[in-house]
């Protein structure tokens, strides 16, 4: 049975779900059940290995862009948003990891990823490591991935946001994590367009979609 080690930078997951929440005509979040499913979609598609749960083994992290709830004091509504999506992980067999450093105010990226990433490394744990980011600063474990031969594969997104002076932004991933990925999934190309036509555009957000209208059809 092959293995794959996929991890989920928060920092980026968080960013990509606010956007299609509050900013996309989707209005909702991810659905973070779905992402093994679009994963093992994904690595047998580009890899041809079977993605089964006979064929396939995932292990799951993901790096919160937050201190934990027990070590830092947060607005409640925001501890109870914090504690609802720890539930979703740990039902979806997540292993969470919280920030050392962070806040309410300025999530980061989780360094903490390099510490576990080069435990199972040593420990040879996966024949595919995975991972969700934009964020650069990870360039350095694909980059230590192709030199040890492990394919790796990147999953990205884009798109225009609102940044935190009320602008529109451009959100891209960081084009040297592309370049030293085995292989790149651009997750915007199946959630940024209602009718992309992908199996699984409805299933990787929590609620149903608007009706699979063109985005620039006007109505009136």
């Amino acid at each position: 049975m092959k293995k794959a080690y996929f991890c989920i930078d928060g920092f980026t997951f968080k960013r990509i779900s606010d956007f299609y929440k509050y900013e996309h005509r989707r209005r909702s979040r991810l659905n973070i059940a779905a992402m093994e499913t679009f994963l093992r979609y994904e690595i047998e598609r580009r890899f041809e290995w079977k993605s089964g749960l006979d064929h396939l083994e995932v292990e799951k992290h993901f790096y919160h862009p937050n201190e934990s709830p027990q070590r830092i004091h947060y607005r409640i509504e925001v501890e109870n948003a914090i504690l609802k999506f720890e539930r979703a992980l740990t039902e979806s067999g997540y292993d969470m990891h919280y920030a050392q450093y962070g806040s309410d105010f300025s999530p980061r990226p989780n360094e903490s990823i390099y510490s576990d990433w080069l435990i199972a490394k040593q420990l040879r744990k996966y024949d595919v490591f995975a991972i969700l980011t934009t964020q650069g600063q990870y360039t350095h474990l694909l980059r230590q991935n192709l030199m040890c031969e492990v394919p790796t594969m990147l999953i990205g997104w884009e798109a225009v946001c609102v940044n935190s002076s009320g602008e529109p932004s451009w959100w891209k991933t960081d084009k040297a994590l592309i370049n030293y990925a085995s292989t790149f999934c651009p997750l915007d190309r199946i959630l940024n367009k209602p009718d992309t036509g992908h199996p699984f555009a409805d299933l990787m957000f929590e609620r149903v979609s608007l009706p699979r209208y063109p985005l620039n059809r006007r109505y009136g």
